[in-house]
Order: C-alpha cells, then structure tokens, then sequence
C-alpha cells in the first residue's frame, strides 16, 4: 500500500482545507460552507482554537482533510473529539485516506486523555455509511437537532427559559 502522511494542518493550508470543504459541501447538494481562509487562520489557531484539522498527503499531495471539535459527554463524563468533518478527494478514495485520517483522530483522542470520538453523518451518503461500518463503527439511533440564524435569536430571547 501506498504511504499516507497525515498531519497537522497549518495557517498556510487554509487554501486548500477550504476547498476541500467546499467540495465536500457540493457532494452532499450542500450550500458551500461559511468557513473562508481568513477564518480557517484566526479560529483553527493561537491560544484558544476553536478546531482542530488533519490533513492527509500522498503522492506530495493533499489527498484528504478531517477537521474535528472538542465535545463532552455528560453520560460517560468524559469529553472527546466530534469529527465535524472528513473528505476524501474521489482519485484518493479507496486508497486508506480515509481510514488514515480517523486513525489519526482516535490516536488524537488518547494521546489527549480523552474518551471517545465520534462523528454524524448524512443518511442520504451510503459511500461514508460503508466506510464507517468498515472501520469498525455502529451506528447510533439518535437525531440530530440544530437551531441557528432567526431561530436562534427568537430562542435567546425568549422569556420562561
């Protein structure tokens, strides 16, 4: 099997980290994310990242990117890591990117002291849906819920809370 390198991504692969994301985004029918370069350099770094992202090379290229954020699960009161975010590029697939990059986010995982990773994904995506299963994953019987934008603000200011 070929080498894959994974490592850390830096401020001067925000470029690339974005694009990836923004290709990812388009497979799911998705609108392109609001993650920009500029916001890639000032919240993936410094004192207080808000992410933290891996990046697979092969063949002296950027092959895939795994971007993952810091959760804490009260059930087992243990935090973890949340893979926000995997993408393989389509000529890289099926070449163990993909299973190089969430190896990676488990080893981040207990490198750390943390407890678990975990990750969510599309119903709609049965390529990740094998992969996962393949690696070794159980799906979960949860459903995600999300509020934003004028929803958000409506709830924040909702009285009785």
């Amino acid at each position: 099997m070929e080498e894959i390198g994974i490592r850390a991504a830096t401020r001067a692969d925000a470029d690339v980290v974005c694009a990836l994301l923004a290709a990812l985004s388009a497979e799911e029918g998705m609108e392109p994310p609001a993650l920009t370069p500029a916001l890639f350099r000032q919240q993936g770094f410094g004192v207080d990242p808000l992410f933290t992202c891996l990046l697979a090379d092969r063949r002296a290229c950027v092959a895939g990117v795994a971007l993952l954020t810091r959760g804490y699960d009260s059930q087992s009161a243990r935090a973890g890591l949340v893979l926000e975010n995997l993408y393989v590029e389509p000529l890289a697939r099926r070449a163990g990117v993909g299973r190089a990059l969430v190896g990676a986010s488990a080893r981040l995982v207990l490198n750390r002291g943390l407890g678990w990773l975990s990750w969510h994904m599309r119903p709609v995506n049965l390529r990740a849906a094998l992969f996962y299963r393949s690696i070794g994953a159980d799906a979960e019987t949860v459903t995600l819920m999300g509020i934003s934008g004028d929803g958000l603000r409506r709830l924040a200011v909702c009285d009785g809370i």
